[in-house]
């Protein structure tokens, strides 16, 4: 079947409304408190090499996420 609009052209920026730029702040600080929460400063002594090593990548995807999305609150803040 064929497309019957045309593909959007990407935008150079994004106009959001207060309300949702606060709640992607807001969603930002829970994405570095999970990881926070998986991979904390000081690991806990019990818990073993291998397992810790899963919760620095699954904390690290995490914090990767959290930097995304404050990339784009600043691009949409400076605009």
């Amino acid at each position: 079947m064929p497309r019957r609009t045309a593909p959007a052209t990407p935008a150079d920026y994004v106009l959001l409304p207060a309300d949702a730029y606060h709640g992607l702040q807001a969603f930002r600080d829970e994405l570095i408190g999970i990881a926070q929460t998986i991979d904390p400063a000081t690991p806990s002594p019990e818990i073993r090499k291998p397992e810790q090593s899963r919760r620095r990548a699954l904390a690290r995807v995490f914090r990767l996420w959290a930097d995304q999305v404050h990339g784009n609150l600043e691009t949409i803040r400076s605009d």
